[in-house]
C-alpha cells in the first residue's frame, strides 16, 4: 500500500514539474534603461506591449520604452508600411532593432516600425477587443430624457479583420418615445497586399427622424490604409452597396443601388491621460433615385478616468437629400456624454 502511495506522490510531482517547465515565461524585453525583464509577451497593439510577469500579472509597456525583445513563440507581425511577417524573435545587438526569424531566413527590423503583434496559436481572446458605452440625459423643465448605448467588438486573425458596431439613441417625453435611431453593422476586411484590403459590410438601421422604420444594406469595397502607425489609422473606402428600405407607416419597401465613398480615422494615446478617438464619414450617392445621396458622420472621443473605464462624448450626423418619406426631415444629429468600459 505504501509503495502505491509513493508512486502516486512521485507521479503528481512529475506532472507538477512538467506543468512548471511548460508554463515558464521565457520571453525577454530589454528596456531602454538596460533592465532585462523575463515574462510572456501577450500582444502588441496601438504602441503598447502587454507583458505578463510572475508575481506582477500583466503589465503594459509603451513601445518607445523598449530597446529590443525576444520570444521563441510565433507571432503575426504587422509593420508600419503594411508588410506582414510570421515568425519568432531574437534580440538584436543594434539598439531599437529586433530580428524576426522566418521559415526561410531572418529579417532585422526597427522596433518602432512594428504596429501590431499577436501570438498565432493563442489568438482568439487576445485578438478580440471591444468597448461598451452608456449615456443618459434628462431635463425636468422639458420633461425630456434621452438614453444612448453603443459599442463594438473587434477580432483579427492572419488576414482578416472583423468588427461589429451598434448604436442606439432614444428620446422620451412624458412616457412617449418621440424619436429613435438604431444602427447595427458588421464589417469584414481581408488583406490583399500591404495596405490594401477587400471589404464586405452588412448593416441594419432605423431612424424615425429621417422617416424610415428599417433599412437593410449590404456592400463591398476596396480599402487602402493611408496612415497606419502605432497611434493612428486612416483608411479610405471606395465601393458599392444595395439596400432595401421600409418607410414609416408603409408596408411596401423600396430598393436602391448606391456607391460608397468613405474615410475612417482613429487616434490612440496611451500616456496618462489615455485618449481614444474614432471618427468616420461615409457618402452614398444613389444610382436608383436621381439627385439623391446620403451622408453619415460619427465621432466617439473618450478619456480614461480609471483603469479600462472612460468618459467621453458621442456625436452623429445623418443627412438624406431625398428622404423616403415626404414628411420626414432631411437631417438628424445628436450629441451625448458617455461612460464606457473597454477590454484589451
Amino acid at each position: 500500500m505504501k509503495s502505491i502511495y509513493s508512486k502516486l506522490v512521485y507521479l503528481v510531482l512529475l506532472i507538477s514539474i512538467g506543468f512548471s517547465v511548460n508554463g515558464q515565461k521565457t520571453d525577454t524585453i530589454v528596456h531602454i534603461n538596460g533592465n532585462i525583464l523575463l515574462g510572456e509577451i501577450k500582444k502588441l497593439d496601438n504602441g503598447i506591449i502587454s507583458f505578463k510577469m510572475d508575481g506582477m500579472g500583466t503589465i503594459k509597456f509603451q513601445l518607445d520604452k523598449v530597446n529590443t525583445f525576444s520570444s521563441d513563440k510565433h507571432f503575426q507581425v504587422v509593420m508600419r508600411r503594411g508588410k506582414q511577417y510570421y515568425g519568432s524573435f531574437d534580440t538584436s545587438v543594434i539598439d531599437r532593432k529586433v530580428k524576426i526569424n522566418l521559415l526561410n531566413g531572418s529579417d532585422l527590423v526597427y522596433v518602432a516600425d512594428i504596429i501590431e503583434m499577436y501570438p498565432i496559436k493563442r489568438n482568439f481572446w487576445l485578438r478580440t477587443s471591444g468597448v461598451f458605452s452608456l449615456g443618459f440625459n434628462f431635463s425636468k423643465g422639458s420633461n425630456i430624457a434621452s438614453l444612448t448605448s453603443s459599442g463594438n467588438l473587434n477580432y483579427r486573425n492572419r488576414r482578416v479583420y472583423s468588427e461589429i458596431n451598434w448604436n442606439d439613441n432614444t428620446t422620451v417625453q412624458s412616457d412617449t418615445i418621440t424619436s429613435n435611431k438604431t444602427d447595427l453593422s458588421i464589417n469584414i476586411q481581408r488583406l490583399i497586399v500591404n495596405r490594401w484590403y477587400f471589404g464586405l459590410n452588412a448593416e441594419g438601421s432605423s431612424n424615425s427622424e429621417l422617416g424610415y422604420d428599417l433599412r437593410i444594406l449590404g456592400g463591398a469595397s476596396i480599402i487602402n490604409y493611408l496612415i497606419q502607425s502605432s497611434h493612428s489609422r486612416l483608411y479610405a473606402s471606395l465601393g458599392f452597396s444595395g439596400n432595401r428600405e421600409w418607410s414609416h407607416g408603409e408596408s411596401s419597401p423600396s430598393n436602391n443601388a448606391e456607391g460608397l465613398i468613405g474615410l475612417n480615422y482613429s487616434f490612440f494615446k496611451y500616456t496618462d491621460p489615455e485618449v481614444n478617438i474614432s471618427s468616420y464619414i461615409n457618402s452614398y450617392p444613389n444610382f436608383t433615385t436621381s439627385g439623391r445621396y446620403r451622408v453619415n458622420y460619427y465621432l466617439d472621443a473618450r478619456v480614461e478616468i480609471i483603469s479600462d473605464f472612460q468618459i467621453g462624448i458621442n456625436f452623429y450626423y445623418n443627412y438624406d437629400s431625398k428622404p423616403i418619406s415626404e414628411e420626414a426631415s432631411s437631417r438628424d444629429y445628436g450629441i451625448s456624454t458617455t461612460f464606457s468600459y473597454s477590454f484589451h
